[in-house]
């Protein structure tokens, strides 16, 4: 019984992916420091367990709609490997989802809205989206984004981290549109991404665009007096990478792949940045 316990408990945890349920909740806090909130102010810190609550939440609720899929591309997780059943997965969801909106009701009005605007977008995305192509990376795009908002609306003042929401939203969907064209073909039976629609080669250069927007949008923070130098230099190197990413997709689109890794690589270093800049 015991045994049983274990297992099921250490399936649950993994079924939320910790490391990038964390992420976001660095970056609600930023997204509240920017905003002038005081080191440990209760709102932020609050925010940051919703962020991470939505987040995690959102990893089992898509393990239930992806099992079958799951069953071929990925047998180690909880539901093909059978130590959690698609219900038991689908209702932990829904707790965390719970407990997410619970919380933010109690920051304010306007953190419990987007919370319930957010999930509402999430299953629309699982329902609807998911298997559009552009219009699900845009979903995807800005759930990750709107963590730094999400920070400055706890302490009162949301539209103070927009910037740093509109530079995650933009790089995160160009990234996912350049992985659309490294995997067109492993998606054309499942899947009808812009790559189908409009070419690989289109599709490349729209996701460049977003890239190249993000990279214009990067010093912004800092001329506004939000981030600091330490914030500079690291994303230095996050708009280096991006611009050679662009450069080797559009030269050969079989380099796709290589950009997508440089690119996951720069937003964990965009990442340090803004948390660098936001202390040094």
């Amino acid at each position: 019984m015991n045994s049983r316990i274990s297992i099921k408990s250490i399936a649950l945890i993994e079924s939320i992916r910790p490391f990038s349920t964390l992420l976001g909740m660095a970056g609600a806090y930023i997204g509240g420091m920017v905003a002038g909130a005081p080191l440990l102010s209760l709102p932020l810190i609050l925010a940051m367990f919703v962020v991470f609550l939505v987040g995690a939440g959102s990893m089992p609720f898509n393990d239930y709609f992806d099992r079958d899929v799951d069953k071929i591309s990925h047998p180690t997780r909880p539901i093909p490997s059978k130590r959690l059943s698609p219900k038991e997965t689908l209702y932990f969801s829904y707790i965390l989802f719970a407990i997410a909106a619970v919380l933010a009701y109690f920051i304010n009005i306007v953190c419990f809205g987007i919370v319930i605007f957010s999930l509402a977008f999430l299953y629309l995305y699982e329902v609807f989206f998911k298997n559009q192509g552009f219009v699900g990376n845009i979903v995807v795009a800005f759930l990750s984004a709107m963590s730094f908002s999400f920070g400055g609306a706890a302490v009162g003042n949301p539209f103070a981290s927009i910037i740093l929401s509109l530079l995650t939203f933009f790089m995160f969907t160009g990234r996912e549109t350049l992985k659309d064209v490294q995997d067109v073909k492993g998606d054309l039976l499942s899947r009808n991404t812009l790559p189908m629609k409009i070419g690989e080669k289109k599709a490349a250069i729209v996701g460049s665009i977003f890239l190249i927007i993000a990279i214009f949008l990067s010093p912004v923070p800092y001329l506004l007096g939000q981030l600091r130098i330490g914030y500079v230099i690291f994303m230095t190197i996050v708009d280096l990478l991006c611009i050679y990413a662009i450069i080797v997709t559009l030269q050969d689109l079989r380099n796709t792949e290589k950009s997508v890794s440089l690119i996951r690589i720069a937003a964990g270093i965009g990442v340090v940045a803004i948390i660098i800049g936001a202390v040094l």
